[in-house]
């Protein structure tokens, strides 16, 4: 069974809507689980950052399901940042960290944005 171009990019586009939804899911699960009791305190300086970056890859994700290009660059944009952010917070020891926080958006975002190279070819 061959697939086509055009099969082959629906595919894709699929995969990656699966796998960054189950992503947003899975860490807004976990903040909102361990880190609304903390807020009454104050949000740490650690935690706000990899908020605000977890709502850049989430406005990219709904972003990539109308323009994926854009919104996929957003999404891989913030997951390499998400791991820079992890990487700076923990160092050399926290390795599975980093890929932990950034392929989960950087995988998905880069396949929206080839879906949106493909796109624009034809």
């Amino acid at each position: 069974m061959h697939m086509g171009i055009k099969d082959k990019k629906h595919l894709i586009k699929w995969l990656a809507r699966i796998i960054g939804g189950l992503a947003i899911l899975f860490f807004g699960t976990i903040i909102i689980g361990e880190g609304v009791p903390e807020f009454k305190e104050g949000i740490p300086a650690e935690l706000r950052s990899v908020i605000i970056l977890l709502g850049f890859a989430t406005l990219g994700y709904i972003f990539a399901w109308f323009r994926e290009k854009e919104g996929g660059l957003t999404m891989s944009i913030a997951g390499v940042i998400l791991g820079l952010n992890m990487f700076y917070m923990g160092g050399t020891k926290d390795t599975w960290a980093v890929l932990i926080f950034s392929l989960p958006f950087l995988v998905p975002g880069l396949m929206f944005w080839w879906v949106g190279l493909e796109k624009e070819k034809g």
